[in-house]
């Protein structure tokens, strides 16, 4: 008898069990929130997740392929290759369809950077789990054309390798909401499409804004300022960066009203702090083209400052914090 009991009241601790696991887990409250607003001359707000939550392994995993693909946009034909993250329950075979997100790596870094690592990949699993963000896909180039040689073209991998060759091959692959993979079906899908990198990668992020405004709403550069395409340098006038953002708008003069910059970086330990919060005060100042706030109806830049070092694994936390405002 007491056996019976005993398996009795198993079985109803079980059956209890059942609807609190049906329901899912539920987001984490943020372990630290920071609010800065004196660097930029506006308030800035940077909220750092549990890490021993976010970073550890999702019940609902993510996987990662890679896809190949051919390019000419530096001469001869030569091969190329991406990373895509696919979030939970994706179905080749089904009909959903997933907002993307176009990530760019550091310097000397590759396109298993980011997403190679476990706490990179656990984060994105756990943030689509939880309900920070919808489920999307995430794509990771590289604009080093010779890697062994650090080359970089970024006029070319902006305008001709990102539009003609990457783009098309992740979205005739795989169900973003371009209904057709090429120039008037990602144009009429940019409202669920973004750009986004750390450092050299955040260079890169910008001249994606540069020259595809017409192919993405969303623009997540972190921890860089803005360079020339064959300099990749610190040293550029931020009165000549703000110049080349004004004069990429005026050139995508269409879609000069409806797009969003989430910007981050890290404090004073990042090496890009300074320059980054100088470029982004000048943009703050400069109310002509851009409106500071987190209402993507009424503006179209934010900015967030961590406490972190400069390291690629960090855009984990950026991510975080700009999934309150993009894509949504």
């Amino acid at each position: 008898m007491k056996k019976f009991i005993a398996l009795l009241c198993a079985l109803v601790l079980v059956l209890c069990a059942i609807p609190a696991l049906a329901e899912g887990r539920e987001k984490p409250e943020d372990k630290k929130v920071i609010t800065t607003d004196d660097v930029i001359g506006a308030e800035t707000v940077f909220k750092k997740y549990d890490n021993k939550f976010y970073d550890a392994a999702s019940t609902q995993p993510g996987t990662v392929v890679r896809l190949d693909y051919t390019t000419t946009a530096y001469g001869a034909e030569q091969p190329g290759w991406v990373n895509v993250y696919l979030p939970y329950g994706y179905d080749e075979n089904g009909t959903e369809r997933y907002n993307v997100i176009y990530f760019l790596h550091g310097t000397n870094e590759t396109q298993d950077s980011f997403i190679g690592d476990e706490k990179a990949k656990n984060a994105l699993d756990n943030m689509i789990e939880v309900g920070v963000t919808a489920p999307f896909i995430m794509v990771f180039p590289t604009y080093y054309y010779d890697y062994e040689t650090r080359s970089i073209d970024m006029e070319a991998f902006s305008t001709k390798e990102m539009r003609n060759d990457i783009m098309p091959a992740v979205e005739s692959a795989y169900r973003t909401y371009a209904e057709t993979a090429d120039e008037a079906g990602f144009i009429a899908s940019r409202d669920h499409r973004a750009f986004s990198g750390f450092s050299r990668g955040c260079y890169a992020c910008w001249h994606q804004f540069f020259h595809n405004l017409d192919v993405a709403k969303w623009y997540m550069p972190f921890s860089a300022n803005i360079s020339a395409a064959d300099e990749m340098s610190l040293e550029m006038p931020v009165e000549e960066q703000i110049q080349m953002l004004k004069d990429a708008l005026n050139a995508q003069a269409d879609y000069k009203d409806n797009f969003f910059i989430y910007a981050a970086c890290g404090g004073k330990r990042d090496m890009m702090y300074d320059v980054n919060a100088a470029l982004i005060s000048a943009m703050v100042a400069d109310t002509d083209d851009f409106s500071y706030g987190l209402n993507p109806a009424e503006n179209n830049l934010y900015y967030s400052i961590s406490g972190e070092i400069h390291q690629t694994l960090m855009s984990r936390f950026y991510f975080y914090n700009a999934f309150d405002v993009v894509l949504k």
